[in-house]
Order: C-alpha cells, then sequence, then structure tokens
C-alpha cells in the first residue's frame, strides 16, 4: 500500500463542502486571500478543439527548433526572437511564431518546458500575435510507450507532476466534492498503471536499460494527462503564409492523405481515440521522422520530391523543418525550398548555440545567433504554377481515404 493509499482510502468524507473549489491550488489561493486566480480541473480536460492546418502570412514569422528539454535554451532561444522580455513575458507583439516540436526527451524539464510555452501562447494572443506548437517524434514516441530518451531528471518531473495531481484529486474526495463528470478515480488510475507496468515486456526492457518511471506512460500515453492537454491540441504539419512547417518533412504521401485530415487524426489518436498510433505517424517515411530534405550533403536531399509536395500544396513556396541537427546553424537547401531549424541546441542534444529563424514581410530570411549579427538564410525559393481551387481542396483538406496505405510503416530505429 503506497502512501496516497494509506491517506485517503476511506471512500466516505468526513464533511461535505458546500462550494468545491477548483483545485487543491485554488484553495490555497483563497486561503491566502490572493486576488490572482489558478485554474482548476479544466486545465486538465482533453483538447478537441480543431487544430489548425493553414493560417495567414504574417508580417514577421519565427521558426524555433528542437527544444528537447532544456529549458534554459529554450528561455534563451525565445529572448533571441525578441518574443520575451527579461521577465519572460511576451514582447513579440503581432510577431506568429512556430517551435517544430520535441520538447520531450534528452532533458529534465519537459514539463516546466510545455507550461512555459502554453502560457507564453496564451500571451501572445492577447498581443495580437500568435505562438504555434508542433507535435515532434519524440511526442508521437512517448505517446507509443517509448521512453528510451527520457532523462532521470524527466522521470522525477513527471513522478512530481503526477503525485501533485493524483494528491489534489484525492483531498477534494476526502472533502465530499464530487470528481468531475467521466473523470477516473486517481488511485485506481494508479494502481492500474502500475499493474500494466509491470506486466509490460517492453516497460521491462526500460527500466533494465536505464531508471524508469511508469508513471511517464501513465501521463504521456493517448488519453493521458499531458498527452490529452498538451499533444492534442497542437497541429503536426501548419502552413503560415507560404511557408510549411513540420517536424520531420511532409511526403507525397502525406499530401495524398490530406494535411488536414492527419492533423485531425492525431488528435483524436492523442485524446484517447483509436489504441494503435496512425500510420503516418510511424515508420522512417512517418510526417514526423522523414528526413528526406535534411541532410547535410545537399546532393542527398530529395529536391525533385520536394519541390514536387510544395507544388502540390496551395500557396506553398518553402518547408521549414526540425528533426536533423545541423552542425553549421540554420541553412537552407534545395534552392531555399527547405530551410532546416534544429541545430542541436539542447544541453543533451549536442548543446549546440540557440539559434532562431526570421521571415520577415519584405522577404528577407534570417538566422539569428546569440553572439553575432544576423545572418541571411539563402535566396528566395522559386515560384510554382497554382493549382485549381478544386485541387486544392482535395489536396490541403480532404485527400484521398486510401492514401495511408503508400506511407512506410516500416519502425524507425533510430531517433533525433
Amino acid at each position: 500500500m503506497g502512501i496516497l493509499d494509506l491517506l485517503f482510502s476511506s471512500p466516505k468524507a468526513e464533511t461535505a463542502c458546500d462550494v468545491c473549489v477548483k483545485s487543491f491550488a485554488q484553495m490555497w489561493v483563497a486561503y491566502n486571500r490572493r486576488k490572482d486566480s489558478l485554474p482548476g480541473d479544466e486545465v486538465y480536460q482533453g483538447r478537441s478543439e480543431p487544430v489548425p492546418t493553414a493560417v495567414p502570412a504574417a508580417d514577421r514569422l519565427v521558426a524555433i527548433g528542437d527544444i528537447h528539454g532544456d529549458y534554459h535554451k529554450a528561455v534563451r532561444a525565445f529572448r533571441l526572437a525578441g518574443l520575451t522580455d527579461e521577465h519572460g513575458r511576451w514582447s513579440g507583439g503581432s510577431t506568429v511564431a512556430v517551435q517544430v516540436g520535441d520538447i520531450l526527451d534528452r532533458g529534465d524539464h519537459e514539463i516546466r518546458i510545455l507550461i512555459m510555452l502554453e502560457r507564453l501562447a496564451l500571451e501572445a494572443e492577447a498581443a495580437g500575435g500568435k505562438l504555434y506548437l508542433l507535435n515532434g517524434n519524440h511526442e508521437t514516441m512517448n505517446a507509443m510507450g517509448d521512453h528510451r530518451y527520457a532523462t532521470p531528471g524527466a522521470n522525477l518531473e513527471v513522478l512530481g507532476f503526477s503525485t501533485w495531481r493524483d494528491f489534489t484529486a484525492l483531498m477534494k474526495r476526502r472533502s465530499g466534492c464530487p470528481a468531475s463528470e467521466g473523470q477516473p478515480d486517481p488511485l485506481q488510475e494508479r494502481r492500474e498503471a502500475a499493474a500494466q507496468a509491470s506486466s509490460s515486456s517492453a516497460t521491462s526492457q526500460m527500466s533494465r536499460l536505464r531508471p524508469y518511471n511508469w508513471l511517464r506512460s501513465r501521463a504521456l500515453q493517448p488519453g493521458g494527462e499531458i498527452a490529452r492537454r498538451f499533444f492534442a491540441a497542437r497541429s503536426t504539419v501548419l502552413q503560415v503564409g507560404d511557408n510549411v512547417f513540420v517536424h520531420g518533412g511532409v511526403l507525397p504521401s502525406h499530401v495524398e492523405y490530406g494535411l488536414e485530415r492527419i492533423n485531425r487524426e492525431t488528435q483524436s489518436w492523442m485524446l484517447g481515440g483509436p489504441s494503435r498510433a496512425p500510420t503516418f505517424l510511424r515508420g522512417a517515411s512517418a510526417i514526423v521522422w522523414a528526413r528526406a530534405f535534411s541532410a547535410s550533403d545537399e546532393r542527398r536531399c530529395d529536391c525533385e520530391t520536394l519541390r514536387s509536395v510544395l507544388e502540390s500544396i496551395p500557396g506553398a513556396r518553402r518547408m521549414v523543418v526540425g528533426h536533423t541537427v545541423q552542425t553549421r546553424g540554420i541553412n537552407s537547401a534545395c534552392e531555399s525550398r527547405v530551410i532546416r531549424v534544429d541545430v542541436g541546441m539542447s544541453h543533451g542534444c549536442g548543446d549546440g548555440p540557440v539559434e532562431v529563424l526570421e521571415v520577415l514581410k519584405d522577404g528577407q530570411v534570417r538566422r539569428l545567433r546569440e553572439h553575432g549579427p544576423p545572418v541571411p538564410v539563402g535566396p528566395p525559393p522559386p515560384r510554382h504554377s497554382q493549382h485549381t481551387p478544386q485541387q486544392a481542396q482535395g489536396t490541403l483538406h480532404g485527400g484521398k481515404e486510401g492514401g495511408a496505405g503508400s506511407i512506410s510503416a516500416a519502425v524507425a530505429s533510430t531517433a533525433a
């Protein structure tokens, strides 16, 4: 029996509260008579509002690469981009920013970063700007139960998060407050997660390789608190004006399947829908895994496929990708049709220098650096002919029902 079982095993409360507070945190705020309020249980509910696939162009557009659990580098990246002030608050005005995924793994501060980005997204919207967050392959890996790259510090962070959530839920139950509609008993959920972890060969293997926290699976699995609250609210691919943002790369099979459909089905899975991850998220040619346009040696990039993909997406001229570390910094390839923004800035993934991408309305594309002036990133990409409205409708939104079958389901053996 764990400490939570010992403290809260009684199903009956000695007293009932007339007005149940949303969370223990709100109770503490009320007790201290502070004027600012904290969000309650509603902030942990699943995010089922439709995620965007295409949004208008911006006067100033910023892209931030893979963060991988490094909170301090993340803070520096946002400051370098002019998005935050010395207090960490949004100062980017109407700037539109996109973070291309891979918040998880290789670093100790995953949840801390998730909460910071959520706050900045709200502040950006209030100021007339936007912060869009994408899912990367490490988000989908963890949702699938693959935690090979989680650090001991990140596991401790998840332990603290899960224990606090369970404690506050059980405090409410002990006080006679009814559970939220449809919300499982946290103590029972905790027991079931522990039993599942102990009976799984995959988790047993991970625990042998490195310190493993089974509460991580509970929080990050589809329908889990972190997956449904944070990852379900994110796009997997997003077009901002003529720039297509994606973690790995958009291939012809993804366009055929439908980019809006990919976003919709990924969200459904993260909310706890289908038990098996969609095909387009699995394998070396998955939309979050593809490296066809990311090789440092441009001769190894499939520039012809990239050109074809961009021509098939209405209004698209450039793709911006992360996923593959660029040791020479943010750079372009294939006549500037692709810009690669993963510079391995995380301490656990190369500890590279902090850089961000800036795209201005006048066509300037610049690489912003902490210790040097901005550097132009290639010439503007070539223009191509536009498709008819009928083609645009079918390509970007609906896709073809059978398109998923052409995406390779081979399991990728390495991560970045």
